[in-house]
């Protein structure tokens, strides 16, 4: 006869049975929790770097005015005071994260200054070797490249940064000499003011640093520093700085979700439940046992039975409930037997985003995985070696839908051993739309906002690349410069509206005037606009220039203060043979300077650079 075992040791099995549904359900809690903290710290992560690169293009664009004011001074020798004060207000116009525009001559004497208003203590400055910047603007002199210095204190007051442009004119025997620095002074806080001005940054509080150490702040109520990131920001040369990002407690809120709290405590009170239930079963058992002791007792031990079986599934409708809510969930989570490939539970949102009914996504994954997730064992060795090194688990991956095509999922992985077995328990998302929005980030870093054209950073890299190419070829390349004539006067007269609209129709002209692949116009900077035309001679430039131009003036836009009253272009070309020059930027100085020709031989003209144009 077969005896029962000791009650001890029954109550010794629920209570370890009690303990394995607990530590599940923690760990599904602890696993759900740190893909809801990756979340979050992905979408500050991603702000993060897309503040940076925004701050990052837009400085580059703004201090561009100075390097064509050092271009015209270098190509035509030191350019007349007023004509400077000119440029400079310009460059003060289109951008007021500006302190001051300054001329230093080849003494490192200060000369010029534009606006004198709020810089007189600048007047009679000297650069001297004991000034925080000599060592740096000394590098910029000996390798002729603009350079941004770290933050110092003006003599106009308060901290700043300097751009250190050197200048060069020609000798008596037509050597170029040191003649001083075009400098731009920018005052701290109004240039970052400026630069985050009209950025979505009101969930985040922005901390700009120099060197590991705040230089300026802008503080968001409730910002959450055990959250923030920080991105290295490059300031066109200057390598110190950094911009750190903290969320709001309204961002986080918003990003956070009460589903992992739920799970854990249906999950304990699912496995408090069970046992009890199981408790009750055995102590059926064991009455059951103890028929022979009376009848009496028989109709009790019944009742206590049916009064068990009914908890038991009360407890199978919870623990149901609990599946079912999971099944609401919109991020697919599934529970894995390595051994096996056995699905012991997945919710909906893992099949049905596919296209699979459970049963078809069960049957697949386990008779052919890798048609269902590519690289499936590859995977499983690499959740392994990252479980191991105690790395992150979360992977990127791509899973086939049942019409054929693969989907991008992100799987957070976590392996669990129970009784000798393992076991994967993970949550797979479709993360499509931030793939998509990392991408169009990408293409946005190389488009100009107003026109869709090109901007400058991917001029800069398009001519470079074509230089090298027909370098290797041997053609020519040629490049047009234009600008929209009295453009400033437009603005004024008509507003930056209509200022906005016509830079768009030339735009439109621009790109419909291109008629091969690998043509491209940019937009250089405020109504300047540049075309690279590969493997083109002086009359095929001349042939696209003049239909621009033609097709521009066709447009009729009325310009009060334009020629013949409509809105022109003037127009410069250079072409040049790379294999016999070492860089491009002798071919924009030459169209640059083409440029300034026709704009003073009356506009609304084209010129081409000849070797007699200075």
């Amino acid at each position: 006869m077969l005896h029962s075992p000791p009650v001890w040791l029954l109550r010794l099995a629920l209570a370890l049975l009690l303990l394995v549904l607990s530590a599940t359900s923690l760990l599904l809690f602890q696993q759900m929790e740190r893909a809801q903290q990756d979340a979050i710290r992905e979408r500050v992560g991603f702000q993060a770097r897309t503040l940076a690169i925004r701050l990052e293009n837009s400085l580059t664009d703004e201090v561009e005015a100075l390097r064509r004011m050092a271009l015209l001074w270098n190509h035509r020798g030191r350019i007349p005071h007023d004509e400077w004060m000119l440029e400079a207000q310009f460059a003060l116009d289109h951008f007021q994260g500006y302190q001051s525009i300054q001329w230093l001559d080849s003494t490192l004497k200060m000369r010029w200054v534009q606006p004198l208003k709020g810089n007189e203590a600048a007047r009679g400055f000297r650069l001297t070797p004991n000034h925080p910047n000599f060592n740096l603007a000394m590098q910029a002199k000996a390798s002729g490249q603009p350079q941004l210095s770290n933050s110092v204190e003006l003599v106009q007051g308060g901290r700043g940064f300097v751009l250190y442009t050197p200048l060069y004119i020609a000798n008596d025997q037509s050597a170029q000499t040191f003649d001083g620095f075009l400098q731009g002074v920018f005052r701290v806080e109004r240039l970052m003011d400026k630069l985050l001005e009209g950025l979505d940054n009101e969930d985040f509080s922005v901390r700009l640093l120099e060197s590991g150490k705040p230089l300026y702040h802008r503080e968001r109520p409730q910002s959450l520093n055990e959250l923030e990131q920080q991105v290295p920001l490059h300031l066109l040369n200057n390598r110190h700085f950094a911009l750190q990002l903290s969320p709001t407690s309204a961002l986080v809120k918003q990003l956070s979700s009460p589903l992992p709290r739920f799970v854990f405590g249906a999950g304990l009170l699912t496995s408090l439940l069970l046992v009890a239930a199981l408790a009750l079963a055995l102590e059926n058992a064991r009455r059951a046992d103890a028929l022979q002791t009376g009848y009496r007792r028989l109709n009790q031990e019944v009742r206590q039975r049916e009064e068990a079986e009914q908890e038991l599934r009360e407890s199978r409708e919870r623990l149901q409930l609990v599946l079912d809510l999971t099944d609401s969930s919109r991020d697919g989570l599934f529970i894995l037997d390595l051994a096996s490939r056995e699905v012991l539970h997945m919710n909906q949102a893992t099949y049905s985003s596919l296209g699979y009914s459970a049963e078809d996504f069960r049957q697949r994954l386990k008779d052919d995985p890798e048609h269902l997730l590519p690289g499936f064992h590859a995977w499983l060795e690499s959740v392994h070696q990252a479980h191991l090194d105690k790395q992150s688990t979360i992977f990127q991956r791509e899973m086939r839908r049942s019409d054929g095509s693969l989907q991008a999922a992100e799987i957070s992985a976590q392996l669990v051993k129970r009784n000798g077995r393992e076991y994967l328990i993970g949550v797979s998302r479709d993360n499509r739309e931030r793939l998509e929005l990392e991408a169009r980030l990408q293409r946005l870093s190389h488009q100009d906002g107003l026109t869709g054209l090109y901007n400058r950073r991917h001029f800069d890299r398009q001519l470079s690349g074509e230089w090298r190419r027909l370098r290797r070829v041997g053609a020519p390349l040629a490049l047009l410069m234009l600008d929209v004539d009295h453009f400033k006067a437009f603005n004024d007269r008509l507003g930056h509206q209509a200022g906005d609209d016509a830079l768009r129709r030339v735009a439109a002209v621009l790109q419909e005037s291109l008629q091969r692949e690998g043509d491209v116009a940019c937009r250089y900077g405020g109504e300047e606009f540049a075309i690279i035309l590969a493997n083109t001679s002086e009359q095929g430039a001349l042939n696209v220039a003049e239909r621009v131009r033609q097709q521009v003036e066709t447009l009729g836009i009325p310009h009060p203060d334009g020629i013949g009253g409509r809105l022109t272009l003037s127009i410069g070309i250079a072409v040049s043979d790379p294999a016999r020059e070492e860089q491009p930027d002798s071919l924009v100085a030459r169209s640059d300077a083409a440029l300034y020709r026709a704009k003073h031989e009356g506009r609304n003209r084209t010129c081409l650079w000849g070797p007699n144009q200075g």
